[in-house]
């Protein structure tokens, strides 16, 4: 029998080499195992695979990674429901399937997908998770972003939901950057943007800068952020 162990360890090397494809051949292998470090691992390899093929436009596969996602996430939410990381990757990728069944079951899903956020957050321990205040600052600054007919049609669907400004969206995507500096391209992106949208051009600049001159692409978020850079120091 496999030793765990050395699965894991390969998985995360795959991982950290931007294999996600082959982490996640790796990781399918064992997971009827039902446990917690492979699961969390397999959501995790999904949907770093699932936003390369998105971005490079392969919809029915991208699609297919989100609904396998999901079942893990269900998954590992039902075997793990008292850590950070199950409901950090079931708003994921439940988010991500009501956008493939369309836009009415994409906005009426957003109060579940900030309430699995909001849960995540208060589950984490250890000085917490970067990538969660990235997923609420995520979310925050995509409503702060509706125009104002977006913005009546959603509120119609959803009478509870938040109504954030973009220094709620920044709030969160500081402290992402507080606990791990550099750990994301596209949060370092969306603090640019967010400063461009308040039009603080000289606090968007150093961020945006540094991404449109980024030397090593290894992933998708990376490649979008650096050409969407780009596209805001033009405009400025």
């Amino acid at each position: 029998m496999t030793d765990l162990h050395d699965v894991i360890d390969r998985a995360d090397r795959l991982f950290d080499e931007c294999r996600f494809e082959e982490a996640c051949n790796l990781l399918r292998q064992h997971v009827e195992s039902n446990e917690y470090d492979i699961l969390w691992r397999l959501a995790r390899s999904l949907y770093s695979l699932y936003k390369e093929l998105h971005f490079q436009q392969q919809k029915t596969a991208a699609d297919a990674l989100i609904l396998e996602g999901f079942q893990i996430a269900s998954k590992l939410l039902t075997a793990h429901p008292n850590v950070s990381a199950s409901h950090k990757y079931y708003a994921i990728f439940f988010g991500e399937k009501a956008g493939i069944e369309g836009t009415k079951q994409q906005i009426m899903a957003l109060g579940k997908v900030l309430a699995q956020i909001q849960t995540a957050k208060q589950l984490m321990h250890d000085g917490g998770d970067p990538f969660v205040w990235h997923l609420e600052g995520a979310f925050y600054e995509k409503l702060a972003s509706l125009q104002w007919y977006e913005k009546l049609f959603v509120y119609a669907l959803n009478k509870d939901l938040i109504r954030p400004t973009y220094d709620d969206a920044l709030r969160c995507l500081l402290k992402a950057e507080d606990i791990q500096a550099q750990f994301l391209s596209l949060n370092e992106f969306l603090i640019g943007k967010v400063y461009f949208q308040q039009k603080h051009y000289q606090r968007a600049r150093p961020y945006l800068t540094k991404l449109a001159q980024l030397q090593i692409v290894r992933t998708a978020d990376d490649q979008f952020s650096k050409e969407s850079a780009k596209i805001l120091l033009e405009k400025m």
